[in-house]
Formats: C-alpha cells, sequence, structure tokens
C-alpha cells in the first residue's frame, strides 16, 4: 500500500487553508465568505459568467523502469450546511442560535472530507475516466435537557456530488534524451447539478480546497519548478490549471526528483514541510506560530465562546491556545533560535532579547553591500529573482524597486526589503510596513536617473 505520509502534512494544510480564519467566529466578515481555495463550481454555474472553474488539471513528467505504477489520490472538501432549529409547540424553527445550559449552537457550514484512490500502470499509453457519484445525506441530532425533553436539534445537510476524475499518461515525444519520460495528466471535472441562486448555494455542489497526491513505484517525478536539462523542453509544454505540482518527502538525496508529488491550489516550492513546532492545523498558515496563538489568547470571553460554538475545529485551536504556557514559548522559540544544533533562546550579543522580552524585536540592519556598492533605505535598485522562484517573483523579474529596509534573520541571513516603484500603492505599503523580501544577490543596484 502506498505510504503518502511525507505529503499529507502539507497536504492537510492545503485542505484546511482558509477554511476558517482568525478569531474563529461565525459572525466574523471573513469567515462569511469562506471556501475560496481550489474551489471547482458545477458547470451549469459557468454559464453564469462568475469567472470560476468547474476542472483542473496536472501534469507532470516522470521516469520508470518499465514496471512502475501510479497512485492518485484526489483530496477535497464536501460543503455541508449546519442548522440550528429550535422545538415549538408545531415543530422546529431554524434559528442562528440556540444557547441551552451555558452552551451555544449556531448555524453554520461544516467541511466533510473526500478522497478517492485511483491506481494505473506507467508504462505505455494509458486512458482511465471514473465517473463519481457523491450521494446527498441528512444527519440530525437531537438536544435534549436533563429531563429528556427535546429543545432543539442541528440538522447536516449534503447534496449530491457528480465529478469525472481523468487520467492519461503519454509519451511526451521530442529528443532522444527525453525518450525515458512520460507525461502524468490528471483531470477532475465538477458535473454536479446546481441550485439556481447566488454562490453560497452553488458551493453546496461544488469541490473545495480540490488536490492531488501522486505517487509512483519503481519511478520518480520531476520538478517542473527545476527539471533536469534534458526534460526542460517537455517540461515546458506542460499545462497546468488551477492547480500545480511540486515534489514532496524528502528532497535531500535528489532535488529535482520524488516518488511523491503534490498538486496544490496554493503557491508551494517543491519539498515544502510545515514547521517543526506545527502540533495541529491553524487554517490561516501551514504552520502554528507564538503571535497567532496568544491572538487567541487575547478574545474575549464572548468571542471564544463563539468560536467554540462556531465549529469542532475552532473549539480545538481555542482550547489548545488556553494550555499555552512557558514551556510552549520555550518549544516555539527552541526550533528558530538556534546554532549547532542546540536551542539559542537568549543571546544578547546577536541582537536577541531574553526569552522574557521580545526574541522577535531584532533592529533592522543600517545597510548591505551587493557587488562592492551600499545599498540602504531608500536605494534603488532592479530585481532579478533567482533559485526557487514562485510566481510572484517571475513577476517581478526585471522590475525598479525601492530598498526599504535590509532585514537579517536568526540564521544571519541577509534580506532586502523592497517595494516596487510602478506599484501605485507603494507608499501605503511602506507606510503598514508590506514589502517583498529578496537576497542581495537577487537585487541589482542601479542610479536613481537609470531608465
Amino acid at each position: 500500500m502506498t505510504d503518502f505520509r511525507p505529503a499529507l502534512g502539507v497536504a492537510n494544510a492545503v485542505l484546511y487553508e482558509g477554511y476558517l480564519l482568525f478569531p474563529y467566529t461565525a459572525s466574523t466578515g471573513k469567515n462569511r465568505v469562506r471556501w475560496q481555495f481550489g474551489v471547482l463550481v458545477p458547470e451549469a454555474y459557468l454559464a453564469a459568467g462568475t469567472g470560476e472553474h468547474a476542472e483542473m488539471q496536472t501534469e507532470v513528467l516522470f521516469e520508470h523502469d518499465g514496471a512502475a505504477g501510479i497512485d492518485v489520490l484526489l483530496r477535497f472538501l464536501h460543503v455541508e450546511a449546519r442548522t440550528v432549529e429550535v422545538a415549538r409547540d408545531i415543530g422546529f424553527e431554524a434559528v442562528e442560535r440556540f444557547d441551552y445550559e451555558g452552551q451555544t449552537f449556531l448555524t453554520f457550514e461544516e467541511g466533510v472530507e473526500h478522497e478517492h484512490l485511483v491506481n494505473v500502470p506507467a508504462s505505455g499509453r494509458t486512458r482511465c475516466a471514473l465517473a463519481l457519484d457523491i450521494p446527498g445525506g441528512r444527519d440530525v441530532e437531537v438536544l435534549r435537557d436533563r429531563d429528556g425533553k427535546v429543545r432543539a436539534r442541528i440538522v447536516r445537510e449534503r447534496r449530491p456530488l457528480r465529478f469525472v476524475l481523468e487520467v492519461a499518461i503519454d509519451p511526451p515525444g521530442g529528443d532522444a534524451a527525453a525518450a525515458r519520460l512520460s507525461k502524468l495528466q490528471v483531470r477532475v471535472v465538477n458535473r454536479s447539478e446546481v441550485a439556481p441562486g447566488e454562490r453560497s448555494a452553488a458551493l453546496r455542489t461544488s469541490l473545495v480546497s480540490t488536490h492531488t497526491v501522486l505517487a509512483i513505484a519503481g519511478g520518480s517525478f520531476l520538478s517542473v519548478l527545476d527539471p533536469p536539462a534534458y526534460a526542460a523542453a517537455a517540461t515546458a509544454e506542460l499545462a497546468n490549471r488551477q492547480t500545480f505540482p511540486v515534489l514532496a518527502g524528502d528532497g535531500t538525496a535528489d532535488a529535482q526528483r520524488a516518488a511523491l508529488a503534490l498538486s496544490s491550489p496554493i503557491i508551494l516550492y517543491d519539498f515544502p514541510a510545515l514547521g517543526a513546532q506545527t502540533e495541529a492545523d491553524a487554517f490561516d498558515a501551514t504552520e502554528i506560530d507564538e503571535l497567532l496563538t496568544l491572538s487567541v489568547l487575547s478574545l474575549s470571553d464572548r468571542e471564544r465562546a463563539e468560536a467554540r460554538a462556531t465549529d469542532p475545529r475552532a473549539r480545538a485551536i481555542v482550547e489548545r491556545a488556553e494550555r499555552f504556557g512557558p514551556e510552549a514559548i520555550a518549544r516555539l522559540h527552541a526550533g528558530a533560535l538556534h546554532r549547532g544544533g542546540e536551542p539559542r533562546l537568549a543571546d544578547p550579543a546577536a541582537g536577541l532579547a531574553p526569552l522574557g522580552g521580545d526574541p522577535l524585536d531584532v533592529p533592522a540592519l543600517d545597510c548591505v553591500f551587493v557587488n562592492d556598492t551600499k545599498v540602504t533605505r531608500g536605494s534603488s535598485v532592479r530585481l532579478h529573482p533567482a533559485g526557487r522562484a514562485d510566481v510572484w517573483d517571475a513577476m517581478l523579474d526585471g522590475k525598479l524597486a525601492t530598498v526599504r529596509a535590509i532585514h537579517q534573520d536568526f540564521e544571519d541571513r541577509t534580506y532586502v526589503a523592497v517595494t516596487v516603484d510602478e506599484d501605485p500603492a507603494s507608499d501605503l505599503h511602506d507606510w503598514y510596513g508590506r514589502a517583498f523580501f529578496f537576497s542581495p544577490n537577487e537585487v541589482e543596484p542601479i542610479a536613481r536617473d537609470a531608465p
């Protein structure tokens, strides 16, 4: 059986990215506009001209020894409506909120996890199309008082889904150097029915946070971001839509090949990994940090009570934050503030405050020298992203920028913080501290009067 575990930590973060945002309360505006990542709406909904998508496609190259098999694991969330209904003399009445015996129950939406696994042979030309149906459902949870009298009920309803998972394998063609390569294509198309109405209705029959985890036996996937030279031409012809594959697992042995790949609707690098201190999902990022946990602790009692009632996962975040103490703080810092493998919790000579203070309060550097040219706040530079650049870096390549600060992290790496000159909001970004960060070798100092 395929071991997907090396990729599932990040895959689970993708599955629940944006599921519920701080302060994790149903009344918060941003939590009323959820389900933003990896959404495949029904094809019938596209007629409304919403600009959304009903299908996604992954393409990646792989090498094999002639006896390989490939597992495709499709994962997504199915939106489930949770309605609180209060018992009345003539039946039940739907309400937004029900408070009873110290507990609060809220009408909200939940996400139900789904996984579908397909195995295909990797050799030769392969075509596989599976039409998958997920039936709708209705579950009722009755709330009784101590005397057994029904006071309310929670009704969870799901609408049926119908979608197609297509897997195709083709030789890419081309020169002899690429002859040992094959191309894997995975398409997911949502053909569910859609109820008339706004986006909230379409979401009930959408696939949300849709992504795939790919595994190959007896072969390896090639990096799409940094392919071997002999695969560069074939890689350039790949077509990835609404999702993008990156290598997963341990990249120390080979940075360009892996037996696992994760195709995500969120921009990732090859071999993404959760922070070493991550204990559970936080939905705001791929790792839990001290700031987010302390922010949860800053919530009022009323807000915490609402967060607990909003969603079981929100309840877990609140309860975990309430257990947060000095030992947890030390554990978070120990992974980030270190040299030589030993925790570095206090090092005033390096500009770090003791643990009782603010270890993140490190002053910015005055300048950095790039090709013997001094670069400091206000300097003008041209951007040249290097290495494993993402789509944002690609768009910024060659742009003129103004240096706003020079920073150094806890591992003594230097970064140049810039705003892009042609961005009309660059001064506003500088005012509230937003910037793009580049290594010194990714910026080119230029004179102010350069074109």
